[in-house]
């Protein structure tokens, strides 16, 4: 195994609370001169805001090295710049989302022969989704519209099987391999990062987090602590293909999370790296090797066993929406009867006048993650909105936070600029769930650094949520303050 060596003493507990200070002092002006600086002047302060956070948290700051900070930092902006100001590149982005709106026209023809008319993908009812907003019961029970038929297992989810089933031939093909091989160089060469790290992250952007470290599988039992965190805070940074291509059949904008999933790759890396910086002696440092034996005989294996995957990951998808949406309904139902409640022991109706009639879920998560929101530079009349879908991603899943965007009637008004640095902000597996989900897939490849694995667990879903939020700000400080929605 690969030893970290000594680290120089930590950062002292004053220069935490002094970055800590200018945080708080940054955010508090932000919100007072909102007329003066706009959504955009927001953004930037949150730029600032989130970084500095985990700056905060460091282990270490005088060990961070400034090249990998700056230039990620740098990288990061202008993949931003490239999409949102640089029409030709923008232009390429939009071929891109349309492939993949098109590869879902694919799969849908196959979930049509099979299932028939309950396949028809035409838009969901407004009332399917009524639980989530903790509304009437002709809400929770989801009734259909007139000649709007909708069901969802059989519309949403074999796009997860054909996509899988897809990745796996263009990965037998050595497709995936030689676009994450290129990604990893440029990063190795600007950000002066480790073969292994750098691989695994560029691979996020295809795969999934438990599935993108099987392309540096050896290398996994003798990586830095420094090495392993990069490796699980990049998978909760991104999403995987076949996801990806779900969300956006929901309706989420392809150009922002095709975007998002790749400013990941240099968020990432650089906010591991300030968060724990790099003490040892990495194995791979200075090379980019990709040597993972094939699985897979031929391209029909691969097909075949791409699509027995997808459907593993459809089936779990499924029974999550149903375990979480069911709490989710279950918690709001709970929190709907505590007013009359206390109304019945006797307080008295202007004593709980502040107290909404409604309170759900994504109310109380809306109040903690607002400030969140507008540092992403969000219209702070939408802030309550934008943080509770935050709130909602981190808790539960980001699969609840886009269903609840794009599916339910409270939603619906969002404006476009609100809509787009939301799905920048929910492109990513930053939840607790995906703690657990690390340790077992990730822990298989090496069990001996499982212990490791369990201590970066928290620091890893800290980084993951900081770099999604990041990626929004920076698409707030450059997007017009009122973009046409797509």
């Amino acid at each position: 195994m690969t030893t970290d060596s000594p680290a120089r003493a930590g950062t002292p507990f004053v220069w935490r609370l002094g970055i800590l200070a200018v945080i708080a002092f940054i955010g508090t002006t932000a919100y007072l001169a909102r007329d003066q600086i706009g959504p955009r002047g927001q953004a930037g302060c949150g730029v600032v805001c989130f970084v500095g956070l985990v700056a905060a948290f460091s282990a270490n700051l005088r060990a961070v090295n400034l090249q990998t900070l700056v230039c990620g930092i740098a990288l990061q902006f202008l993949l931003a710049v490239l999409v949102i100001h640089h029409e030709p590149t923008r232009a390429g982005i939009e071929v891109v989302g349309n492939g993949v709106k098109k590869l879902l026209d694919y799969s849908a023809e196959g979930g049509k022969f099979v299932f028939g008319p309950l396949a028809d993908p035409g838009p969901p009812p407004a009332d399917a989704y009524g639980a989530l907003g903790g509304g009437s019961a002709a809400h929770t029970a989801g009734q259909r519209l007139p000649g709007q038929p909708f069901v969802f297992a059989f519309v949403a989810l074999p796009p997860i099987i054909f996509v899988s089933a897809f990745f796996s031939l263009l990965y037998y093909f050595g497709v995936l391999q030689l676009l994450v091989r290129l990604m990893a160089r440029v990063m190795m060469f600007l950000m002066r990062t480790s073969g292994a790290e750098t691989l695994s992250v560029s691979a996020n952007v295809f795969m999934g987090q438990t599935e993108a470290p099987l392309i540096v599988r050896p290398f996994v039992p003798r990586m830095t602590r420094s090495e392993l965190l990069a490796l699980m805070a990049s998978g909760m940074a991104h999403i995987s293909g076949g996801m990806m291509a779900v969300y956006i059949s929901y309706g989420a904008d392809p150009v922002a999370i095709l975007t998002t999933c790749v400013m990941a790759c240099p968020c990432s890396l650089y906010l591991t790296k300030l968060l724990l910086p790099e003490t040892g002696t990495p194995e791979t440092m200075g090379s980019a090797k990709i040597e993972v034996e094939s699985a897979h005989v031929n391209p029909i294996d691969a097909v075949a066993a791409g699509t027995t995957t997808g459907l593993k990951l459809a089936l779990n998808v499924a029974a999550m929406l149903i375990a979480f949406l069911a709490l989710v309904a279950l918690v709001n139902s709970l929190l709907g009867s505590v007013k009359p409640l206390l109304l019945m022991a006797g307080l008295s109706a202007d004593a709980l006048a502040w107290w909404p009639n409604d309170l759900t879920l994504q109310h109380l998560l809306g109040w903690v993650f607002r400030p969140v929101a507008f540092l992403m530079g969000v219209d702070p009349a939408e802030t309550g909105k934008v943080g509770s879908l935050l709130g909602i991603k981190l808790v539960l899943n980001e699969h609840v936070a886009f269903v609840t965007m794009t599916k339910t009637p409270e939603f619906a008004d969002l404006s476009p600029r609100s809509k787009l640095l939301a799905v920048y902000a929910l492109t990513g597996f930053a939840n607790f769930a995906s703690v657990g989900i690390q340790l077992g897939g990730i822990g298989a490849m090496a069990p001996e650094r499982r212990p490791d694995l369990a201590r970066l667990g928290m620091r890893a879903l800290f980084v993951g949520f900081v770099a999604t939020l990041v990626n929004a700000s920076i698409a707030g400080m450059l997007m017009d303050a009122n973009p046409a929605g797509r």
